[in-house]
């Protein structure tokens, strides 16, 4: 891998997804964590088309992205594994009545004796 692959002079974050970070999240190994943090706004442009690739690396990660090529690199296992985990939808499921205290106060079907 070169110095100039996936350069980026930012620090990757993304509080909506993973409020607690990459490493904190049980998703990704602490090498996949720096990886995104440390290339993730390169891959991100790459992907999404804001950004020309300079290097080869960078061109056939372009490619894989659109299905073009074979996974082979770590930096594309683990930027397909963040949009895995980002593309799909988590349920939450709580227990408790906070749904029935609600409709409480209005319900005229309580018995006041």
């Amino acid at each position: 891998m070169n110095q100039k692959d996936f350069a980026s002079s930012k620090v990757f974050y993304d509080n909506k997804n993973f409020p607690r970070g990459f490493a904190r999240s049980g998703i990704f190994a602490r090498k996949e964590a720096e990886l995104i943090e440390r290339n993730g706004f390169a891959y991100q442009e790459l992907t999404n088309g804001n950004r020309e690739p300079s290097t080869d690396a960078e061109t056939r990660f372009v490619k894989v992205m659109n299905g073009e090529e074979p996974i082979q690199t770590e930096h594309e296992k683990v930027w397909l594994k963040y949009l895995k985990h980002i593309g799909t939808r988590r349920v939450a499921y709580t227990t408790g009545m906070a749904f029935a205290m609600s409709d409480m106060s209005d319900s005229t079907d309580l018995d006041t004796d």
